[in-house]
């Protein structure tokens, strides 16, 4: 797999996840996912698509931005900014992130084993933890 197909994964995976298809998003999934959003909860498979099927979780807006990917025979490492905005049961929130996702082929097939979110915001002035310039 080149890294282009690798990112077109990615991309079917966001736009099955945009359509509420989990169905589509099921055949793209690992049975082991570990799929941590930026807010910290962690879902299996099974929770994720019980999650999509049921609408507990709606993606009304999903883009990816500053794709890369590191593909070698059997994995896909894809890191990226993600932009969203959500709706759970009757709130809607909007989302910044980074993320990276973790593809592995297995009899032929490459499916997401593990995904990590981590949100991305504006850091109290002062913070420690404020990026400092060079």
């Amino acid at each position: 797999m080149t890294a282009v197909e690798a990112l077109a994964l990615e991309d079917a995976r966001r736009r099955a996840m945009l359509r509420g298809d989990a169905d589509a998003l099921g055949r793209l999934l690992a049975p082991e996912l570990r799929y941590v959003h930026s807010t910290g909860v962690c879902d299996t498979r099974e929770s994720l698509l019980h999650k999509v099927r049921e609408r507990a979780i709606t993606y009304l807006a999903l883009s990816f931005d500053d794709m890369h990917a590191t593909v070698t025979e059997d994995t896909a490492l894809i890191g990226a900014r993600m932009r969203a905005e959500v709706q759970r049961l009757h709130e809607v929130r909007r989302i910044e992130a980074t993320y990276l996702a973790v593809w592995f082929r297995r009899a032929g097939e490459w499916q997401l084993s593990a995904y990590q979110g981590t949100a991305v915001g504006a850091f109290p002035t002062g913070s420690a933890d404020q990026p400092q310039q060079r």
